[in-house]
């Protein structure tokens, strides 16, 4: 999975923080970011964050050569 979505969020002295996206016509808050990091590809640094929201992690991805979001994956939090 790797769609275009978009993100409301805050950038702030260098870092990101996303508050809330839209995904599937649904608008989903941010409830917290468990983990973030950065990947190098040929296009330059992109901006990896987990995120749990009710009972979903999702990846999302910031690529700042491109200004764009995207989801790449979705997991359940319920066992």
């Amino acid at each position: 999975m790797h769609e275009p979505i978009s993100v409301y969020s805050i950038f702030h002295n260098g870092s990101i923080k996303p508050l809330s996206f839209m995904w599937k016509k649904r608008r989903i808050s941010v409830e917290n970011i468990t983990y973030s990091w950065e990947t190098v590809e040929e296009s330059g640094v992109n901006m990896h964050f987990s995120i749990v929201s009710g009972n979903f992690y999702y990846h999302l991805v910031y690529v700042p050569a491109f200004s764009r979001w995207y989801i790449c994956d979705v997991e359940s939090t319920v066992v």
